[in-house]
């Protein structure tokens, strides 16, 4: 069974408040399955208005995974609607969310996507390894492997798996040596909040990226000795000028973030005033 956006949002409030109004689900099919299934029963019901209330959450989660859906968790709806509905999701990221015979509880895709503008070297269990900058290649570090990274390297976390194959592209706006990219998944996340190495991010310059910044690497970087995001100078015309008003429209549930960065806050001020937002390749009308 599909299930849209708005549903999931409406399985997370079922969730969360115990109770809602059947009207909202807008495939009823959902709500006939989970009270089949034990999940929840019909509520109280006013001449307009019905409701169902929830029985058993743990049932939610097992029509969700019996759809062919990997979510055991709020977290993880929530994680599922940024990366599925909310961003330009690559192969990897959907096969993550949906079991099939061939992904179910496999960890073969888990580990590191890295790549470098320049030849920079790492520690691969306990054994120094060199990255090499080839465009159109990176390198995958398999998650069993013990990385670590010389102090001077700098983390340059990215959303997109297309910016680490081809991150020479992007040379012209990183001068600094020893950056090291490297795409953000959820074992990257684990593995950042260890290290006390500088970290860069960037990301599109839409609300939902911003959003990931704040709330997902932010909180993670909490023994990094400096983290910023990268913000070309000329953003607010870049924005004005050649921004996507239907991307913005779709993020406009995260119109309210705020920060103490006031860089990050002019960024989103800009967003929120033209009503538009950019991808990374707009970086190239520079």
């Amino acid at each position: 069974m599909k299930i849209n956006k708005k549903d999931f949002l409406n399985i997370k409030s079922l969730l969360q408040n115990i109770a809602i109004t059947e009207g909202k689900f807008t495939n009823k099919e959902i709500l006939k399955q989970l009270k089949l299934n034990g999940s929840l029963r019909d509520g109280k019901k006013t001449p307009k208005v019905r409701y169902v209330e929830l029985v058993n959450a743990e049932a939610i989660f097992n029509f969700l995974k019996n759809n062919n859906y990997n979510i055991s968790s709020i977290e993880d709806i929530d994680s599922y609607i940024q990366e599925i509905f909310e961003t330009k999701s690559a192969r990897d990221t959907i096969q993550k969310w949906h079991n099939s015979s061939k992904t179910k509880e496999s960890k073969s895709l888990e580990g590191l996507y890295v790549s470098s503008l320049e030849k920079i070297d790492i520690k691969l269990d306990e054994k120094i390894v060199s990255i090499i900058p080839n465009n159109g290649l990176g390198y995958f570090l398999f998650y069993t492997q013990k990385v670590e990274l010389f102090e001077s390297t700098i983390i340059l976390g990215v959303e997109n798996y297309q910016v680490v194959w081809f991150a020479q592209k992007y040379k012209q706006f990183f001068d600094t040596k020893n950056i090291l990219f490297v795409v953000i998944n959820p074992y990257m996340l684990e593995w950042i909040s260890s290290l006390e190495n500088e970290y860069i991010h960037f990301g599109d310059y839409d609300l939902a990226g911003i959003n990931i910044y704040l709330n997902k690497i932010v909180p993670r970087l909490q023994k990094s000795k400096k983290y910023s995001m990268f913000i070309p100078p000329n953003i607010d015309t870049l924005i004005k000028e050649h921004g996507d008003c239907e991307l913005y429209e779709k993020q406009k549930q995260y119109q309210s973030l705020y920060t103490k960065d006031e860089q990050i806050n002019s960024l989103i001020s800009s967003i929120n005033h033209y009503k538009k937002s950019i991808e990374q390749e707009g970086l190239y009308l520079l």
